[in-house]
């Protein structure tokens, strides 16, 4: 046992370093950027109130309704940051980086080759289909966390069907269910996570011994996310849909639908309406123009692949391709047929992308394993891909720092310092 857990130890750590090392060399310099968002601004504030008075968490206090655990992180890095943002910025970079790793882990487990793994891993650390706008803002600590405990739940779900045939009285299980319950705590995103478990269910069941889809494990899982859905209907803040007063639930079935693929089409294509264009070379410009083409071609490209990848790919494919529309699923309402969609809310739906960017490169690099430099070409496409994120986050970051210097952020952090001095006023905010 000593021995497995040392190798364990000499395989994988060198990873999470080298994952680490990625993450705060490509990010670094976002962290650098003065507070700009009214909302981080708010939370911060929202922070130092609560270091006063705890209890004020379940007066549903500030901005995030109903999510102690989201609260309690913010108060930590509030008493080791005070009204520094670069530590809370930081703070969010690591935490991607654990989260690159966990990547790895669970990719690791589910292909046979390590070095897919490696390269999915290596992807999302450089957020590629998120392009790194997850990274500019304090608040965005929330979607990290959820993500966290999203693919922990899935490790673990994973680990204990393998190792323990997915009983209910092993540890592993035990494990999943409290990182399940956390993952509601944080945001109600159990109903997602609960369609990626099954989503494996259903691609592996035949794998594993031809156990039942629905073996008592998942319908556990199933039980509780009905019980903490109930919950949050009664007891939580609920933020209605930006279709509420649209055209009806036919409307919103279409834009959500459509949603969809013009999310998955940005991952490929990330360049929207936004006033970076304003300052961009003309060359990206003349791509821009051409927008229409180009996402119709992806969109056409995005099916065709969804479609052979479910009928000639492999389990672990399959699975990964369910993944990303799965966990697209939950932000499909946030917007409406407008310019503007959030590269934020791809993090998560991100993974499923770099998994089958890196199984499609190092699939056709072994295909050409004899040829001396001709099997290091497929390796252009996520090289790609990585100097896109690059090139985005940074333009994301100039755009913020511009931002920050305006004489309107300078003043909300004034502001913010005054408030943190002053004894703060019991916060009761609206919808």
């Amino acid at each position: 046992m000593i021995g497995m857990m040392t190798k364990s130890i000499r395989t994988h750590v060198p990873v999470l370093f080298a994952l680490v090392a990625v993450v705060f060399l490509a990010f670094g310099r976002l962290t650098t950027t003065p507070l700009w968002d009214s909302l981080d601004i708010q939370i911060i504030c929202d922070a130092h109130v609560l270091s006063l008075n705890s209890s004020a968490m379940f007066d549903h206090l500030g901005f995030y309704f109903s999510q102690p655990l989201l609260q309690l992180a913010f108060l930590a890095e509030y008493n080791l940051f005070g009204l520094d943002g670069t530590g809370y910025l930081a703070t969010n970079l690591f935490i991607h980086a654990i989260n690159s790793f966990l990547v790895y882990m669970l990719v690791n487990m589910l292909f046979p080759r390590k070095n897919l793994a490696v390269l999915a891993a290596m992807l999302f650390a450089f957020s590629v289909g998120s392009y790194g706008r997850v990274f500019t803002t304090l608040h965005q600590l929330e979607g990290l966390m959820l993500a966290s405990f999203h693919i922990l739940v899935l490790y673990v779900f994973i680990r204990n069907d393998f190792r323990h045939e997915g009983r209910v009285k092993s540890w592993w299980f035990l494990l999943g269910l409290v990182l399940f319950l956390l993952t509601g705590l944080t945001k109600a995103a159990s109903f997602s996570l609960v369609g990626c478990l099954l989503a494996y269910k259903v691609f592996f069941y035949h794998h594993r011994n031809s156990r039942a889809i629905f073996s008592p494990d998942i319908l556990v899982f199933i039980v509780v996310s009905i019980l903490f859905y109930i919950g949050q209907h009664k007891w939580g803040y609920q933020n209605p849909t930006i279709f509420e007063n649209a055209a009806g639930e036919s409307h919103f079935t279409l834009m959500s639908f459509k949603n969809i693929f013009r999310y998955l089409t940005l991952m490929f294509f990330p360049l929207q309406q936004s006033p970076i264009l304003e300052t961009a070379p003309k060359w990206i410009i003349w791509v821009y123009d051409a927008r229409v083409v180009i996402r119709f071609a992806l969109t056409i490209s995005i099916i065709s692949y969804s479609f052979f990848g479910f009928v000639f790919g492999s389990r672990a494919v399959r699975f990964f391709i369910a993944w990303t529309y799965i966990t697209l699923l939950p932000f499909t309402s946030h917007t409406i047929s407008g310019q503007w969609l959030n590269l934020s809310h791809l993090y998560l739906t991100s993974l499923g992308f770099c998994v089958i960017l890196a199984a499609g490169a190092t699939g056709t690099s072994n295909l050409l394993k004899r040829q001396k430099w001709r099997k290091f070409a497929p390796y252009v496409v996520p090289a790609y891909f990585v100097a896109i994120s690059l090139g985005v986050s940074w333009q994301l970051d100039a755009r913020n720092k511009r931002i920050a210097g305006s004489d309107e952020a300078i003043a909300a952090r004034q502001e913010m310092v005054r408030s943190c001095q002053r004894r703060p006023i019991r916060i009761q905010n609206s919808p």
